[in-house]
């Protein structure tokens, strides 16, 4: 499944917290000459820890837990920036269904005002230690504790202890599903607002490929898989249409970084 990218390598996610808060940032460059470059640029970055490519309306969507975060060094404006909570990363259950079948199902769900819940775990008080397995685990957590006690220079067995009793409990855990393979979908982003989100949530499961949801303080940005633009986009603007989803904006991923 990993070599047909049906599926991807499970990811780890901190929960809320006030003291590792992630921001999200839809940014457009002010120099037009670059781009490219730029995102590049952003890809190095330790600060950054995700970054999309997208036309539209801005340039950039990146994710940063680093207040420090100065992206004006890259000539970047900032459109919109918000704190990011926990990204929700919905397994699916229309699989085996085409896309259009499944996209009239999601419009046959029932909706309902009702936000997601944004609130913080509290203070993180992980050790060093607790920090590097995470760093060196969030893009993999099927990586080898021998690997990681490499990098962090203990015992392979406290690595092991430390992942299970620390980091593990503080974290979710993403897991993909994409039945023609990760590559096989076009993907778009959508910025939505809406006072529905807990049921659009819900009715994103009826949908072939995972779905990413990423809440932000007003709102979510959704990265939608899906086979015919014709479809996914009549699928939103019904949703409009109806009152589910109140505006939105839709932008296009270019290039990706690691997700």
């Amino acid at each position: 499944m990993y070599e047909y990218k049906i599926s991807l390598k499970p990811n780890l996610f901190l929960r809320d917290f006030d003291n590792t808060q992630r921001k999200a940032y839809l940014c457009r460059k002010n120099n037009r000459c670059e781009i490219g470059k730029t995102f590049k640029m952003l890809r190095q970055d330790r600060k950054v820890t995700y970054v999309v490519f997208i036309s539209g309306l801005c340039d950039f969507f990146l994710t940063s837990r680093d207040p420090a975060l100065d992206l004006t060094m890259y000539d970047l404006e900032v459109v919109e920036s918000s704190i990011l909570y926990s990204p929700i990363f919905i397994i699916p259950r229309g699989w085996h269904l085409p896309f259009d079948k499944a996209a009239q199902n999601v419009l046959k769900c029932q909706f309902e005002d009702g936000n997601l819940e944004r609130k913080s775990c509290g203070i993180l008080s992980w050790k060093d230690l607790d920090m590097k397995i995470f760093e060196s685990m969030r893009e993999n957590v099927r990586r080898p504790f021998t690997e990681v006690s490499e990098i962090a220079g203990v015992y392979s067995s406290a690595i092991k202890e430390h992942f299970y009793k620390h980091v593990l409990p503080h974290c979710n855990v993403a897991h993909y599903f994409f039945p023609k393979g990760y590559d096989f979908y076009m993907k778009n982003q959508i910025r939505i607002h809406t006072k529905c989100e807990k049921s659009i949530v819900s009715a994103l499961k009826c949908l072939p490929c995972t779905t990413y949801v990423y809440p932000l303080e007003k709102g979510l940005i959704i990265t939608l898989f899906h086979e015919n633009i014709n479809i996914a986009m009549t699928l939103v603007e019904k949703m409009e249409e109806n009152g589910i989803i109140e505006h939105y904006t839709l932008y296009t991923p270019l290039w990706y970084d690691h997700i």
